[in-house]
C-alpha cells in the first residue's frame, strides 16, 4: 500500500520575491532655505563682531561667530551672510 505524499515529488522550495525598486527621476533640488534669524541675534553677531573688528582689525570668520555666539554651524552662516 503506497504512502501518500511519499511516491510525489517535493514542492520546490518558495523564494520570497523583493519588490523591484524603482527609481524616480529626483528634480535637481534647490539650495536650502537660509536658517531664518531672529534680528536680536543679527543685533548681537554685529556688536561681537565690530568688537572683533576693533580688537583684530579683521572682520569676524564663520567659525569664530559661531563659536562667540554660541550657535550651531549653519545658523553662524546664516548671520554671517547678514552681516556682509
Amino acid at each position: 500500500m503506497p504512502v501518500p505524499g511519499q511516491d510525489e515529488a517535493p514542492a520546490p522550495p518558495v523564494m520570497p520575491t523583493a519588490p523591484e525598486l524603482t527609481t524616480a527621476n529626483p528634480e535637481p533640488s534647490a539650495p536650502p532655505a537660509a536658517a531664518p534669524v531672529p534680528p536680536a541675534l543679527v543685533a548681537l553677531a554685529r556688536k561681537v563682531a565690530d568688537d572683533h573688528r576693533a580688537r583684530t582689525g579683521t572682520d569676524i570668520d564663520t567659525p569664530t561667530l559661531r563659536t562667540r555666539l554660541g550657535v550651531p554651524l549653519q545658523l553662524a552662516e546664516a548671520i554671517a551672510t547678514q552681516l556682509t
